[in-house]
């Protein structure tokens, strides 16, 4: 069986552009899952995922538990062996209260990377020393009504938006100098026009859907 970590934030948790918070029971975790069972991959889908998580920045509003970089080691040991981690953060750091640029989150998720590749997580028992691979997945940009002045919650990401554009770019120069195979989510995914910061219920079964082909066609499982 092979064992996959999924460590993320709320769009990775289930919290959808409805039910206020409510946990979606068909998030994108649970159908890759099953998605990659058709393909005919034995897996496992862990969840390590929170919402409110940055990459590596202490939240003084909402708790310094979120900084995804000071728990990361804790959930790879945890929940080893894994042979393959997920990661996708980076939304949340373009919250205004961070005043973090595309390229401050690029050096976070290059944090996180680095705690990956240092950390022996990979198949076999505890004192083995084998690595878990990994794939980085950039999130997909603000939806457009983050920039609506109207939007209730405007202020808290104000200037997200034109961030969030620019983070494919950052994240790439990061994941080619330390050798991580990149996702780009704005390839197949959109945030909702409801909730700029999270998706619709049909947006996590295509985000699934196309995740699962890009694992069984490009990723070493």
């Amino acid at each position: 069986m092979k064992r996959i970590l999924v460590f993320g934030d709320s769009n990775s948790w289930g919290y959808t552009d409805e039910d206020n918070g409510q946990r979606y029971e068909k998030r994108w975790p649970i159908l890759l899952s099953q998605d990659l069972i058709q393909k005919g991959f034995n897996t496992e889908i862990i969840e390590d995922c929170l919402p409110g998580r940055t990459t590596n920045i202490d939240d003084p509003q909402d708790g310094i538990h979120l900084n995804g970089a000071k728990v990361l080691k804790s959930s790879l040991l945890s929940h080893s062996p894994i042979d393959l981690v997920i990661l996708m953060l980076g939304t949340n750091d373009l919250k205004f209260r961070f005043q973090r640029t595309a390229e401050n989150i690029a050096d976070g998720i290059k944090e996180l990377i680095q705690i990956v590749l240092d950390t022996n997580s990979g198949s076999g028992g505890w004192h083995d020393v084998n690595k878990s691979n990994l794939a980085v997945i950039c999130p997909p940009t603000l939806g457009e009504k983050s920039y609506n002045p109207k939007w209730i919650n405007f202020k808290e990401w104000e200037g997200g938006l034109e961030k969030s554009t620019e983070l494919h770019s950052s994240f790439e120069k990061v994941c080619s100098q330390m050798g991580v195979h990149l996702i780009d989510a704005n390839e197949f995914c959109q945030s909702s026009s409801i909730d700029p910061i999270h998706w619709s219920k049909k947006m996590h079964l295509k985000f699934s859907e196309n995740l699962a082909n890009i694992i069984d066609q490009k990723i070493k499982l």
